[in-house]
């Protein structure tokens, strides 16, 4: 492979892309880091010598495609800095890996002749370990200028993943997915295990309790997607167990009320394309779920 690549960056997710790719045969050239152990640690795991610097300037220099793995709030300003020390150019790459910016803050390495792309990993990292487990596999989304997609093409094939092209305008829809289904989905778990500490269980206790029956849904969305996933008493019309339900919110949690018909809604939605349920059909229902 001809690309040598820098890692300017290393956080959970550039510490792993410099690894990973690393050991699919891909030149990592320089890794850089304001923390030279981080630094020195990543350089230790890959498959050739490399680069160790807290210089991103001298970092890109050293490389045909260049990651800007940096918190998002920080790639636009380096990018900036970069481009006016002129370690950007016409014979480079300039990539990101945020999920909700587009490659537009990559301007100014597109002004010195730079190719400019984002390339976000779908996954759930909470530490650098979880990221070499769970990156390898995953769908990656790109966005940017044509020239770079086959190479953004390669380095997921590399990571045996699955690459989604989609245009910079789609980019927020994209990530507010990505948001719904990871972050909600912990902030869901939080709020159930608190439910069940009202009823006297521990943290770790409701958490054992959860789990099995999160991983049988989750199965059950694999293999049958959202619709035949979907069981419970608003499947099945019971809107009795419902009404329940909010009036023990309202006793114990009300502040939480809200989100329960929030969310009861969605369920309605879903379950009237399975089983033909709807708030019409069950004015009992229809009235419990009704905003305040």
């Amino acid at each position: 492979m001809m690309e040598t690549l820098a890692f300017i960056g290393l956080g959970r997710v550039g510490s792993a892309l410099a690894v990973l790719l690393s050991q699919a045969g891909f030149r990592v050239a320089a890794v850089c880091d304001r923390d030279r152990q981080k630094s020195e640690a990543v350089a230790k795991q890959l498959e050739r010598p490399v680069q160790v610097t807290d210089d991103p300037a001298v970092a890109a220099r050293a490389a045909s495609v260049v990651f800007l793995t940096v918190q998002d709030r920080y790639i636009a300003p380096l990018c900036e800095q970069l481009a006016a020390a002129g370690a950007v150019g016409s014979a480079q790459l300039v990539a990101h890996v945020s999920g909700s910016l587009t490659s537009e803050v990559l301007q100014p390495a597109a002004e010195r002749g730079a190719g400019i792309f984002s390339l976000h990993p779908l996954q759930s990292i909470a530490d650098p370990a979880t990221a070499l487990r769970v990156l390898p596999g995953s769908f990656f989304c790109f966005e940017g200028e044509d020239e770079a997609y086959p190479l953004a093409g390669r380095l997921v094939k590399a990571l045996e993943g699955r690459l989604l092209r989609i245009a910079a305008a789609d980019k927020p829809l994209y990530h507010a997915a990505a948001v719904v289904a990871s972050n909600f989905f912990i902030a869901l778990e939080s709020l159930a295990i608190s439910m069940l500490e009202q009823i006297g269980a521990g943290d770790a206790e409701a958490r054992d309790m959860l789990l099995p029956l999160v991983r049988g849904s989750l199965e059950n969305l694999a293999m049958k997607g959202p619709v035949e996933a979907l069981t419970g008493p608003i499947v099945r019309g019971d809107s009795a167990t419902i009404a329940g339900h909010l009036q023990a919110l309202e006793d114990k949690m009300p502040a939480v009320v809200e989100t329960y018909k929030t969310l009861a809604r969605l369920n309605v939605d879903l379950a009237a394309r399975k089983s033909g349920v709807t708030l019409a059909d069950f004015p009992m229902l229809k009235e419990s779920l009704s905003s305040s």
